[in-house]
């Protein structure tokens, strides 16, 4: 569900980062869950297109605002009216902007990136052959087709490092993007790669005449890996701190929750809180095969009398129990297979594969089924040029006819790929799983496995890539609890189940418990049930699966006595 719009009044935080722009300072918001963040960015944002935006325009400046996803790009954009001074992009179409027009720096970079790749790294090429074809590339491209190098393609996580080997190398780069941009906000600054900061910090920052650095976020709701999470004091040292204490969506039992997890920031009802409800029930003892949403519904109504009416989502920590829920474990058994790693960007979407599903495959069929028949040929124009007069296309519509005919006989996902592939280009990665080379010498690589797990997919129903988009989609009543960031439901129920997560990244009995020795599994745990449990507008229930001993004297303080029981 997308966030309710709230008129919010200014608030001491926002005074602050009015002044802060006023006088040229960089700082750094830290806004609690449900305390109107985004509506301080658009309020900083306002601010400029008063008297400020008489200058930028005169001078052809521009104000950057950095976004994690397309979703936060495209609200902003709406709520400042499309202003042409804003630059809204993603943080890799930002960078891909400032330096793909420098070519010649480019392709030294890209030669410098590849010496620094760990030599087990698939995208790492023979320095030699890489320089020799680099040589005959046109031009470097960001391409959502996978990195390949020796064409001169970088993909997403090649970007972001490229573009601090740019800037770390010539400093030119920096003068042009302060230059350019008096201002840059940098949306959920929490979530954002460790090196992409280090760009702005120490390098853009740097600059003779540097801009107003704006960091919108919160470090209590970093839950992805690789990101920066909280800012680091050398950098925090040269900004200007701000906290944000208001908090407009939860009600006053989830608010009582939260500030008894953290001691940063104490919250405030700010809003029409109401009194709502904060439960926790164990459920370590329900049987394996248990029913876990409808017994979850039941042990809560029967505990404490409260009837979740009304829009209630569930939140688990993996996709196990979902994927098996929603019908696709096969294909989240394939990534589990691969390790850690594979699964985060599975369940995220940013892995590869997953993301040509997500943003490219499914969307088509989906228009194509809708009857949509234009929108479905113009995806198609923008990956075909050569789509065009009523033959092509009448080839185009008869194509997707035999594709939504697949899928609805459940067909394998390599079926569906070989006849996707006649209107749209597919990534490396699939074009090699639909042509596999010769298995490596080395049974035990990284590429023999990788090769492996290509095998298995091509074999899975692709129903369950529909399936998992529409949990990706929040289609469905339940999602991870890495997929609600930002959002907010009338009831919201956790469920925690360390043994079925079947992994080593969070451990909720050692956070209830008070006794993990790993600083940073206890930050990560901490802060995903944090995001997790401040998704609740009225009534929050968490519901542990798993037993956990010496954690009932904290579970009590955190939810009071009388609002703890054992089902």
């Amino acid at each position: 569900m997308a966030r309710k719009r709230r008129h919010r009044l200014m608030t001491e935080a926002d005074a602050k980062i009015l002044e802060c722009l006023q006088n040229g300072t960089s700082f750094l918001l830290d806004a609690a869950a449900g305390s109107g963040k985004t509506s301080s960015l658009i309020r900083a944002l306002g601010h400029i297109r008063g008297s400020p935006r008489a200058k930028l325009i005169q001078n052809a400046q521009r104000v950057a605002c950095i976004t994690y996803t397309n979703v936060a790009k495209e609200e902003i954009i709406e709520r400042t009216e499309n202003d042409v001074i804003f630059e809204v992009s993603t943080i890799h179409d930002f960078l891909w902007r400032e330096i793909k027009g420098f070519q010649r720096e480019l392709k030294a970079g890209l030669i410098t990136l590849n010496d620094e790749l760990k030599a087990t790294s698939r995208r790492k090429q023979d320095a030699v052959e890489l320089e020799e074809a680099l040589k005959t590339v046109c031009e470097i491209s960001y391409s959502d087709r996978g990195a390949n190098f020796l064409e001169g393609r970088i993909f997403h996580d090649d970007l972001i490092e490229l573009a601090h080997v740019i800037f770390r190398t010539y400093p030119m780069m920096s003068k042009l993007v302060a230059a350019r941009y008096p201002f840059i906000f940098v949306d959920e600054y929490q979530d954002t790669h460790p090196r992409v900061v280090e760009i702005l910090m120490n390098h853009v920052a740097k600059a003779a005449t540097p801009p107003v650095i704006g960091f919108f976020g919160d470090k209590m709701q970093s839950i992805y890996p690789d990101v920066i999470g909280e800012m680091p004091a050398a950098y925090e040292a040269g900004l200007e701190t701000i906290k944000k204490e208001e908090n407009y969506r939860c009600s006053e039992a989830v608010i009582a929750v939260l500030n008894r997890m953290r001691t940063d920031i104490q919250q405030v009802p700010a809003g029409e809180n109401v009194r709502g409800a904060a439960v926790y029930v164990d459920m370590s003892v329900a049987a394996a095969d248990v029913d876990v949403t409808a017994s979850a519904v039941q042990a809560i109504r029967e505990k404490f009398g409260l009837d979740l009416t009304g829009e209630t989502k569930f939140l688990f920590l993996t996709h196990r129990l979902i994927a098996r829920k929603a019908r696709y474990e096969a294909l989240w058994t394939a990534y589990n297979e691969r390790g850690g790693f594979a699964r985060e960007r599975f369940q995220s979407g940013e892995d590869t594969i997953a993301a040509f599903f997500l943003d490219q495959l499914e969307p088509l069929m989906g228009t194509w089924r809708d009857g949509k028949v234009g929108k479905a040929i113009s995806l198609i124009g923008t990956k075909n040029t050569s789509l065009s007069g009523s033959q092509e296309k009448a080839r185009v519509s008869a194509v997707l006819n035999e594709l939504a005919a697949l899928v609805d006989t459940g067909a394998t996902i390599g079926e569906v790929l070989r006849k996707a592939k006649e209107v749209i280009p597919l990534p490396d990665d699939l074009e090699t799983a639909l042509n596999p080379p010769p298995p490596p010498e080395e049974a035990d690589s990284s590429e023999a496995r990788f090769l492996v797990f290509l095998a298995k997919l091509v074999e899975i129903p692709y129903p369950e890539v529909s399936n998992y988009r529409a949990v990706f989609e929040e289609n469905l009543p339940y999602s991870t609890k890495h997929g609600v960031k930002g959002d907010e439901f009338e009831n919201v129920i956790v469920i925690l189940d360390d043994p079925g997560a079947n992994w080593n990244q969070y451990s909720f009995g050692k956070l209830l418990s008070g006794v993990d020795n790993s600083e940073s599994r206890l930050k990560r745990t901490q802060n995903l049930f944090y995001v997790c449990c401040s998704r609740a507008r009225v009534n929050l229930a968490v519901v542990n699966l798993a037993p956990t001993e010496g954690a009932a004297a904290n579970i009590k303080t955190l939810f009071g006595e009388a609002f703890v029981a054992t089902a």
